[in-house]
């Protein structure tokens, strides 16, 4: 019964009133039961009528048969009381016949519950269903069925997975399950104060600035600060906007964001009321008593916190306890170092027989495949029975001194005579034990083990290799820079007990290990600040740095006959144009020095040797468009293969396209070493890249050599990740000075064994904990639902998602152009009205995304190329792509993905209308069946979250327990061969992947002729008149509905089959006994644990108690080729 106020789907196509293809939404304004009709007001809030001339304007009347009651997508646009809003549910069918939706306002955020009597919706939103379509014999072109089911396959996943996955899948990065997890995790607790402790390289700021995006996304005017070491801030800056697109400054729904450096960081901070704060490299800031002392400051205050720390070592109880008190104030300021002692000395135990047992574990595991590779049943052999004893009575011993029933009732499960010998189960208890037996479960530690392998044992991470380039310091070969050399060593000696480390030994030496040109400009620095060195090393560096520009000016003949100037080759400078000329010559390569003096003098080296185009610098004095350039040019051009960076390190910016990566100068640091390395060991590194090979030039028998010997054989930095050791990095560099002040000549020598003993000490202990960590992820069953949903999303987003993009985006009328090398360009041109009428997509508010922060970078940048290389530059547009590699491995290529404007305006018109939601066809295929088939999609009743003030992200990793991929139904009109459904929806999904082919389909629905290989069965000049007349409106009426109610049950069934709503069941219980047992354990107060059992009561039932979403219904009818005439 239609009432006012009730919105409507009316026709709106010029070219048939009987079957019209075009609609609009519109609201009742009146309805005349003696006319039977209805009065409609098209409502256009955001004046988007103005793209199409022939969109209904204002109050109109129609049949009262033509129209039909409608709801509203999911995120759909709309004004509530004046304001913008966002529809966040379904429409829930209230007693008086109207629906109701929870909408979440643009201003302030706010989530109401109001009924479509109160919002104004554009004209482009209204939502019948597919089954509705076919009823009303509504036809769509096959053309937007098959780009709807490929493009709306992909999304599903998205809109229909964990909170927060669709962001993290918009940013420039390849997905991984730890990523997932901790942004999840941060995401389901208000407040949200977490300590992100991950080891290098696992992406720590990718965490941290997903959640920051998601956070603001559902924000409004809120103070963000983020605080990162001064050496990082421009690398910070860079990775926000190119892979984030998040801006400094007032941005989108008046969020504020500041980016400030630890030096920058004033005590008036200390009073602003931050929403949010996310500080880097936290660790760093407890040796600066007034930096920590700011940063409490600035943790009590703020609502949100997000600490970015090198993993903490328990050991170190003191310094754990410090950043503890930095993250959660208010719970560790009050514990003194004794109470916190005896906790971890608790967890220590725990984590020493976990080690034990996991040794055991892998003992075990490797028996039984030893078993099964020789044909035999490891069920029967003692060996397997006894390991397995030794690992129940361990893991039983443990549970005893725990106390924890969740843990007893786990290790029940336990069983040899399982298929797989009780492995899985193992792993489950010893999951459980890692997990929840933490310190403190606000800090998330995610160890660079969980990615070694994926489970086809293929390698996630790059392997690391040395090359090693040295020569000897020889008076004979190079003279000056060996007597420079011994007058240093007899300086330093003399001055040993009086010598200032840091000002002056370190810098002096740094510069000496690098060039002459560097080590000239240090010794003139140090005369600049009253420190004067022996008269003779300011006489000989001058004929050091005579001889290096004698080589510097003779290189190209040096490497063409190395024999004939076979003195000038044993030096550093030719030791490295030597590497690059003779052994790297088809290799892409970075090189590092962290000296200005040396970085110019080797911009000279490679110009005098390569040509312009192989070649290309990053350097801070370096102008910022030039940088910019050079770096395009590295990432974008083959010819490109060679590029110089100074201590800037190449900041923000991805190298992972290089192969191998040469340190001209050795830093001091080893955390220096591991930021040039990470340049290019990356997780965003092409796994057909999977070696990254570190070439050394050192001097052989001197400080350089010992320094060498210690980064490279005692914490093997150049073989393997720091991995976990970054936060004892500054007692290492302590003990390097210690023993330099002792014996300048020898000491660094004498203390590599000691040092290298005591960092395999710490190795050990950090490897333990490292297991302890994974293995709390690993072996969790949500580990396995986070893999196969992100597989899962990957095999869909593939080459086939971004041609049904682009070609959709074509019939839709937003055409983008280019394509054959996977990039497309669009521009304000590639609107066209007249076809976007047909699907009334909404193109992106050209200007606004033209103008954003990052749009303008991309494009300032492209235009600059284009002008050096005397290109002629396409103005007001933007060159990008759908493919993630593509995205990820050039930074100066725009990404079309979720949260693009680009991407969000196709996906909305495919995805959130009812163009390409019903059809009816037949198509040439390798069998003979005619039926309906549907396509069905499940999600969580986030209504009864929001009815609750819960957030749909409190849903956390419970959602992806429940079944995200679309499940296809068929039901048979005529199948002669009696074939099985699965085969029958095999084979439509084969097709569907195969694309619409205009040859191959027949548009069953299409108002004119056109019926190709069916032309004697379809004698009709109109395909719709022919199947009206075939299915006659009372027999197709009672074929859809019975259909679609056995296609239901199918999908029940189906689904409840395929979701693990146990899996919800027995994660929730984990929380609770987890919380339980953190309480119990470490004697941790929780007042919290009533406020989750009712929480989870909430979620259950959103969870045990799900939508079930029609997504698309059709016709099909599969046509055997040698059944049909002629050929496609």
């Amino acid at each position: 019964m239609l009432q006012e106020k009730m919105y409507v789907r009316c026709p709106a196509d010029p070219e048939s009133e009987t079957d019209p293809r075009v609609f609009v939404c519109g609201q009742i304004t009146k309805v005349d039961d003696f006319k039977h009709t209805v009065t409609v007001k098209i409502h256009d809030p955001f004046g988007w009528a103005l793209f199409f001339e022939n969109v209904p304007k204002g109050l109109i009347e129609f049949p009262l048969d033509s129209v039909e009651h409608c709801g509203l997508f999911i995120g759909s646009e709309g004004v509530y009381k004046r304001k913008g809003c966002t529809i966040l549910s379904g429409g829930q069918k209230l007693d008086d016949g109207f629906y109701a939706y929870y909408v979440q306002t643009e201003a302030d955020k706010e989530v109401l519950r109001v009924s479509e009597k109160d919002i104004v919706v554009p004209f482009t939103h209204g939502r019948v269903r597919p089954v509705s379509q076919l009823l009303r014999y509504e036809f769509q072109n096959p053309c937007w069925f098959f780009g709807h089911a490929v493009v709306s396959r992909s999304m599903n996943i998205l809109d229909n997975s964990i909170c927060g996955f669709k962001e993290l899948a918009g940013a420039k990065i390849y997905l991984l399950p730890h990523q997932v997890n901790t942004i999840m995790r941060c995401l389901q607790e208000r407040p949200c104060r977490y300590m992100l402790a991950d080891e290098v390289g696992m992406g720590k700021t990718i965490e941290a600035l997903s959640i920051l995006k998601i956070y603001m996304k559902d924000s409004a005017k809120k103070n963000v600060l983020l605080l990162v070491p001064d050496p990082l801030k421009e690398q910070w800056k860079t990775e926000m906007l190119l892979k984030f697109n998040i801006g400094v400054g007032l941005g989108k729904d008046d969020n504020r964001v500041v980016l400030q450096s630890f030096s920058e960081l004033k005590e008036t901070d200390v009073d602003v009321a931050w929403d949010f704060v996310v500080v880097d490299e936290v660790h760093r800031c407890l040796a600066d008593k007034r930096l920590a002392w700011l940063l409490h400051g600035i943790s009590r205050a703020a609502e949100n916190i997000l600490l970015l720390s090198a993993t903490p070592v328990q050991q170190r109880e003191e310094e754990y306890l410090d950043l503890l008190r930095l993250l959660l104030p208010s719970k560790y300021d009050a514990c003194d170092l004794e109470h916190f002692r005896a906790l971890v000395g608790k967890q220590g135990k725990i984590i020493q027989k976990t080690a034990l047992l996991l040794d055991d574990l892998g003992d075990y595991e490797d028996e039984i495949r030893a078993a099964e590779d020789d044909g035999e049943d490891p069920h029967a052999l003692e060996d397997c029975e006894e390991l397995f004893e030794e690992i129940f009575a361990d893991l039983e011993a443990i549970c005893d001194e725990l106390g924890d029933d969740k843990l007893s009732l786990l290790l029940k499960k336990v069983d040899f005579a399982a298929e797989d010998l009780g492995v899985y189960a193992m792993k489950v208890v010893i999951s459980y034990i890692c997990g929840n037996y933490q310190v403190e479960s606000n800090v998330i530690r995610s160890r660079r083990k969980i990615l070694e392998e994926s489970d086809d044992g293929t390698r996630l991470l790059p392997t690391r290799e040395l090359q090693e380039v040295s020569y000897a310091l020889d008076k004979d070969r190079n003279t000056y820079e060996a007597i420079c050399y011994g007058l240093i060593t007899e300086w330093m000696t003399e001055q040993a007990a009086d010598l200032d480390i840091e000002g002056v030994l370190r810098p002096l030496l740094s510069a000496f290990f690098s060039s002459s040109w560097a080590f000239r400009a240090e010794l003139e620095r140090l005369e600049t600040c009253g420190i004067e060195p022996d008269a003779r090393l300011m006489e000989h560096v001058a004929q050091w740095v005579k001889e290096e520009e004698h080589i510097l000016a003779n290189l190209p003949a040096i490497l063409d006959d190395p024999q004939a100037y076979e003195e000038d080759c044993c030096t550093r400078m030719a030791s490295v144009m030597n590497l690059l000329y003779d052994e790297l010559y088809d290799q892409k390569i970075v090189l590092f020095t962290d000296e200005s003096a040396t970085f110019a003098a080797y911009q000279k080296a490679l110009s005098s040797v390569f040509p312009a185009e192989e070649i290309s610098f990053f350097g801070k004095d370096m102008l910022a468009e030039e940088i910019e350039l050079n770096a395009y040019r590295f990432q974008n051009e083959a010819a490109c293969r060679m590029m110089l960076c100074d201590s800037t390190g190449g900041e923000g910016r991805n190298f992972q396209c290089a192969d191998c990566l040469v340190h001209i100068d050795l830093p001091w640091d080893v955390s220096r070493i591991e930021q040039r390395i990470g340049r290019l060991d990356r997780l965003e590194r092409d796994p057909a890249r999977p070696v990254v090979t570190s070439f050394v030039i050192h001097t052989e028998e001197s400080f350089e050599a010992a320094l060498f010997d210690f980064w490279s054989k005692g914490l093997k930095v150049f073989t393997q990740s720091l991995s976990g050791m970054e936060i004892i990095m500054k007692d290492i560099n302590e003990e390097i000075v210690s023993a330099v002040r002792k014996d300048f000549a020898y000491g660094l020598f004498s203390a590599v064994p000691k040092i290298i003993a005591s960092a395999e000490r710490m190795r050990e202990a950090v490897r333990k904990e490292q297991n302890y960590d994974a293995a709390g992820f690993l072996f969790r069953p949500m580990y396995k639902e986070l893999r196969r949903l992100i597989d899962y999303y990957a095999q869909n987003e593939n080459e086939l998602f971004a041609v049904t993009m682009t070609k959709w985006g074509s019939l839709a009328g937003f055409h983008g152009f280019g394509g054959e090398d996977g990039v497309f360009t669009y521009r304000a041109e590639s609107f066209s009205p007249k076809s976007a009428m047909n699907s009334q997509l909404i193109p992106p508010r050209w200007n606004e995304y033209l103008s954003s922060e990052q749009n303008s970078f991309l494009q300032s940048v492209q235009t600059a190329y284009e002008k050096s290389r005397e290109i002629r530059s396409e103005r007001r547009a933007i060159r990008g792509t759908f493919s993630r590699k593509q995205a990820i491995e050039n930074d100066y290529l725009h990404f079309f993905a979720p949260g693009d404007e680009i991407f969000d305006c196709i996906v909305k018109n495919a995805v959130h209308s009812c163009k390409g939601r019903a059809s009816a066809f037949a198509v040439h295929a390798d069998l003979h069946w005619t039926g309906l088939v549907f396509t069905w999609s499940l999600a969580p009743n986030e209504a009864h979250l929001l009815a609750h003030g819960l957030s749909p992200y409190a849903l956390g990793a419970y959602r992806n327990y429940l079944m995200s991929k679309q499940v296809v139904v068929s039901v048979d009109l005529e199948n002669p061969d009696d074939l099985a459904e699965g085969d029958v929806v095999r084979e439509y999904m084969r097709i569907i992947r195969a694309g619409w082919n205009k040859k191959e389909t027949i548009h069953l629905g299409q108002r004119g002729g056109g019926c190709g290989y069916l032309k004697e069965e379809i004698a009709d000049k109109a395909n719709i008149a022919w199947f009206k007349r075939k299915y006659p409106e009372e027999r197709w009426r009672k074929i859809v509905r019975h259909g679609y109610k056995v296609a239901y049950e199918k999908a029940l069934h189906q689904f409840k089959r395929r979701s693990n709503l146990r899996g919800v069941r027995e994660e929730m219980e984990r929380a609770l006994s987890a919380r339980a047992a953190e309480r119990a354990f470490y004697g941790a107060d929780d007042a919290a644990m009533e406020a989750l059992k009712k929480e989870q009561e909430i979620l259950w039932e959103a969870m045990s108690k799900p939508r079930i979403i029609l997504e698309s219904a059709a016709f099909v009818w599969m046509v055997k080729k040698s059944d049909g005439e002629g050929e496609a």
